[in-house]
C-alpha cells in the first residue's frame, strides 16, 4: 500500500518517508480502511514534531488520525458484509502504530 510514515520524531521535512508500505494484518475486532481522504489533526503534527517528550510509542508510526475511505478487510469478529461499506475515521491511530 502507499503510505506515509516516520521513524522518529521532527519537522515533517526531514522525518516523513512517503511510499510502498506493507499492507497491516487485521486485529480480530478491527477493519482495514483505504483512506481516500485525511485531514492533518493538531495531535498528528504535535506528535510527530515531539510532543509528549519526543517518545515514539511504536518503531514506525502512520500518522493522520482522522479521514474517510472504505472498509477492505474485517477481523475475524466483525461481519463480512461490512466490506466495501463507506466510512469516516475519527482518532483511528491513537495508541496504535497506523
Amino acid at each position: 500500500m502507499k503510505a506515509a510514515w516516520y521513524q522518529e520524531v521532527g519537522p515533517a521535512k526531514t522525518v516523513l518517508r512517503l511510499g510502498e508500505h506493507p499492507v497491516p494484518e487485521v486485529p480480530s475486532g478491527g477493519v482495514l480502511v483505504n483512506v481516500c481522504a485525511s485531514g492533518v489533526n493538531p495531535s498528528d503534527v504535535k506528535r510527530r514534531a515531539g510532543w509528549l517528550n519526543g517518545l515514539m510509542e511504536y518503531p514506525e508510526i502512520i500518522p493522520h488520525s482522522d479521514g474517510a475511505g472504505v472498509i477492505m478487510a474485517v477481523g475475524d469478529k466483525v461481519s463480512k458484509k461490512r466490506v466495501g461499506e463507506r466510512v469516516w475515521v475519527y482518532n483511528g491511530q491513537w495508541e496504535r502504530p497506523m
